[in-house]
């Protein structure tokens, strides 16, 4: 009867702990996999930003556009933790803390031809049909303002 007391005791302890790191694991799991980084077509690759972070007009008009369309996935401050980021897969880039890999050119074709695609296979949309050039340049000049 010690025994069997014992293996039962034993299953429960080794059952409890790996219900506790299933458990932490999913509470706590805000890491995100780094994001796919690709060279953009060559269309894209040598584009430049017309405007710079110092352009508070493009900052603030690129901060209304992206508050309006991207924040329900990327979040307020382009964490990649909106409201909508939970039911994604994968999970939108974390676009503050990558900001510096990201070329201009890389960043304007994203958001123009959006994820759909392989090897993104994201939901990102494509904007390039709803947004002006200067508005994706806006985007991405209020984006360069994250910091990580």
């Amino acid at each position: 009867m010690n025994r069997s007391l014992n293996a039962l005791f034993l299953i429960i302890v080794i059952c409890a702990i790996g219900l506790v790191a299933c458990g932490s694991k999913a509470m706590d799991d805000t890491s995100q996999e780094p994001p796919i980084l690709v060279t953009p077509p060559p269309e894209f690759a040598a584009l430049e930003n017309p405007y710079s972070t110092s352009d508070e007009t493009a900052v603030e008009a690129g901060k209304t556009i992206f508050k309006t369309n991207c924040t329900s996935c990327h979040g307020e401050i382009g964490k990649g933790d909106g409201p909508a980021s939970a039911s994604l897969e994968p999970k939108p880039a974390d676009l503050a803390g990558n900001m510096p890999s990201f070329s201009d050119g890389y960043l304007y074709w994203r958001i123009a031809a959006g994820g759909q695609m392989p090897p993104f296979n994201s939901a990102m949309p494509a904007w390039k049909d709803i947004f002006t050039k200067e508005q994706i340049w806006q985007i991405v000049t209020y984006m360069r303002t994250f910091s990580p």
